[in-house]
């Protein structure tokens, strides 16, 4: 550079000729012009691509193998190393792998996409899930973590589900519009099956056809569902961080609670205490919140078994309705059963498959006519009765029946009150040497009673008064009566 501002001086400041310049600085006469010319050196400048006689005549077969990869499968297009195999093997090329990966990464390379700087406008918000460990009563599943963020305000909501589908998903936005108490104008969301109907499509465009049970969730809270385009997670950027962040801060280490409710009531405290930290929810311009529980509806029949099978579990009806088209009503936790406009069986929602929920209560019936099948009964053992009851059975059990129909009876007394009271019944009553199911009872209602202890109250007739004196007939009187001789 130092040389290059001299040769420059001399000629322009100083006067020199180009010759004399060259001549006493040793650089020649066609570089002293350049200098002259060019203020900035400009470097090494390349007046044709230079020529690659190994590759020039394979570049054609490089272009039609990465062609091709444009509509392979993502994990099955060729590498580099690949692409210089097949030209090696198939095609008779004689060079290094340096000169291929080269060439590929250069017809590969495409100019990065530019983004538009964006604003969060009040009444919108973005929802997600999010996948997390958690150790519920013991036993590490796997949760589903349904975040809904406002990011004008920075208010956001988290609640864990033990499944991710439909009923998951409209439950949340319910759980976090009570806690926004609003409903935002605009929700931008993914593309999942629960939310979008695919009709075997890719999607393309923006246009989307809402779920049966998603769509009824928009319609009653007016809200406007927007759909990111897909593998476009930027398009909800707010909450994409956010799901991060609340799993690395709220999920660490491994949650533990007694169930997914109690789990859930922790996380809305945390989620209160930053909600007091944020802008005011009164900035946002958030919709009335409706007087609406999201469900999903299914139709079922029971079979000869009394069981509704649903998402591959099983739950109890009452034996009466065996073989009656049922309609069911599924919440994230819960399941409710219904006939017509009568509720007739609810469960608690179970998630492993294969899984069966009997209840004693819609059994009861049938096994008083089938005694001996108590001993055995699904329902009988999923009704973790106390160990008196086992005990009790094995007591009474002769051998012709009898036996099994007084542990029927004895259930039918813990439907009917409640196996701990009956339990208590049953511990005194073989203390007493008491083995009938109507002593038994006796025993129970005795010790649920509050009876006085004394039948008779102290009465005295009033001042001055003597007492009423009863005649009483001859027994004979009694005999002409009986005999038809008095009218």
């Amino acid at each position: 550079m130092e040389t290059y501002e001299l040769v420059r001086r001399a000629v322009l400041v100083d006067g020199l000729s180009e010759r004399e310049a060259s001549r006493a600085f040793g650089v020649n006469r066609r570089t002293v012009r350049k200098m002259v010319d060019i203020p900035v050196p400009p470097g090494y400048r390349v007046q044709e691509p230079r020529r690659k006689p190994k590759m020039d005549g394979f570049m054609p077969r490089i272009e039609a193998i990465l062609k091709e990869d444009e509509s392979a499968p993502r994990k099955q297009r060729h590498s580099a190393t690949r692409v210089w195999e097949r030209l090696r093997e198939e095609f008779g090329y004689k060079g290094g792998p340096c000169q291929v990966r080269r060439a590929v990464k250069a017809l590969r390379e495409r100019p990065k996409e530019a983004f538009i700087p964006l604003v969060s406008l009040p009444g919108e918000a973005e929802a997600d899930f999010g996948e997390s460990t958690v150790e519920i009563a013991g036993k590490r599943v796997k949760g589903h973590a349904f975040t809904m963020v406002l990011p004008f305000t920075g208010v956001w909501f988290m609640q864990v589900y033990p499944a991710e589908n439909a009923e998951s998903f409209c439950h949340g936005h319910m759980a976090a519009f009570r806690f926004f108490c609003g409903v935002p104008r605009r929700v931008v969301y993914d593309n999942p099956s629960y939310a979008v109907k695919r009709d075997g499509k890719p999607l393309t465009g923006r246009e989307r056809t809402l779920a049966e049970m998603f769509g009824e969730l928009c319609s009653v809270c007016l809200m406007k569902p927007e759909f990111a385009a897909p593998r476009r997670g930027n398009e909800k950027g707010s909450v994409e961080r956010k799901v991060g962040v609340l799993r690395s801060s709220l999920m660490v280490p491994v949650p533990k609670a007694g169930s997914f409710e109690e789990l859930n009531e922790r996380l809305l405290r945390k989620a209160l205490a930053h909600k007091e930290e944020c802008e005011p929810l009164a900035l946002e311009t958030l919709l009335p919140l409706p007087d609406y529980e999201p469900g999903r509806l299914a139709s079922a029949s029971a079979d000869k078994l009394s069981l509704v099978r649903f998402d591959c579990c099983s739950y109890s009806v009452p034996t009466r309705l065996a073989g009656t088209q049922l309609l069911i009503r599924a919440t994230p936790f819960s399941l409710d059963i219904l006939n017509s406009k009568e509720m007739v069986a609810s469960h608690a929602r179970c998630y492993e498959k294969g899984r069966i929920r009997a209840d004693l209560a819609h059994y009861i019936d049938l096994l008083e006519r089938k005694p001996r099948a108590a001993r055995a009964a699904l329902p009988v053992l999923q009704a973790g009765l106390p160990d008196v009851f086992e005990s009790y059975r094995r007591e009474v059990e002769d051998g012709t029946g009898v036996g099994d129909r007084k542990f029927v009876a004895v259930l039918r007394l813990s439907v009917d009150f409640g196996p701990g009271r009956v339990a208590a019944a049953l511990r005194k009553a073989r203390a007493l040497g008491l083995r009938e199911p109507a002593d038994i009872r006796l025993v129970m209602l005795k010790e649920a009673e509050d009876l006085p202890r004394s039948l008779c109250s102290a009465w005295k007739l009033p001042d001055g008064r003597k007492a009423p004196a009863v005649e009483r007939p001859p027994l004979g009187d009694y005999g002409r009566l009986l005999a038809g001789g008095a009218r």
